[in-house]
């Protein structure tokens, strides 16, 4: 949603996640606004930095596993990607291609892909924090995955142009200030016709618990099918985690293909 210069955009609560990032501040994201007769209440919140990011993630790392767990994320991946598989039918890149796993973590969305994939596929996978790269490298190559680690920020992926079939990220998007700056980056890499796939925070009474810790963009399906389309995706589409009740309330994920 744009406005032309010198006019003020109007923001209501329930349509903040759909507004243009461009209009914040550098280094902020919004958390709420609203419009009480001609004033407008607004607050926003300081983004983490990367090296402050980082810093987190590593402290986490060693619990990460336990935490994805008692989420079921997990069960919630896999039974997503493997819906994915099913409806995209031969379709679907990716599989014997190569991968790119954009935040990484510990792995857990690699994993699930691996379980439901009936081919082995070539897994590149980037993180900023080295402690969830030394997790994930000890849990992918338990599970037979062929992978190549890289510690970078996904605003800058060190990768040639169109060079994955499959691109995924979880939990990534929302933490960057314009979340565009990264998307641009993951469709760079992918070859036309590509599949993206990814999750983010959901806004909901649970999004707003993961912002107030990481500080990060809570997103409505609408807006992050938008956010897919306007970084030239096309097919865009969002799915649910319906076996999982706090991964659905948590979560929103989403696949699209990159235009030919």
């Amino acid at each position: 949603m744009t406005s032309s210069p010198g006019l003020t955009q109007r923001r209501t609560m329930t349509d903040l996640a759909d507004v243009s990032y461009s209009r914040y501040p550098d280094e902020t994201i919004p958390v709420f606004a609203r419009w009480f007769g001609s004033w407008q209440v607004s607050v926003e919140r300081r983004a983490l930095s990367v090296p402050e990011l980082t810093r987190r993630y590593d402290q986490a790392a060693p619990g990460w596993n336990h935490t994805l767990d008692r989420l079921g994320f997990p069960d919630a991946y896999e039974a997503m990607l493997r819906r994915v598989l099913h409806e995209e039918g031969s379709d679907t890149p990716g599989l014997d291609g190569r991968v790119l796993d954009c935040g990484v973590g510990t792995g857990v969305l690699s994993r699930a892909l691996a379980r439901v994939s009936p081919t082995p596929f070539e897994l590149d996978a980037i993180d900023i924090s080295p402690r969830m790269l030394e997790r994930a490298g000890h849990g992918l190559r338990a599970a037979g995955v062929d992978v190549a680690l890289r510690q970078g920020d996904v605003c800058a992926l060190p990768y040639g142009d169109n060079a994955f079939d499959l691109v995924m990220t979880a939990h990534v998007l929302e933490h960057v200030v314009d979340p565009r700056v990264a998307l641009t980056e993951m469709v760079r890499v992918l070859k036309p016709g590509g599949l993206f796939i990814a999750s983010t925070t959901r806004r909901s009474v649970l999004g707003m618990m993961i912002h107030l810790k990481w500080h990060t963009h809570r997103l409505t399906a609408h807006a992050a099918e938008r956010l897919l389309h306007d970084s030239g995706l096309r097919n865009v589409r969002c799915l649910s985690f319906d076996d999982s009740p706090v991964c659905r309330r948590l979560s929103v994920p989403c696949i699209g293909r990159k235009a030919l």
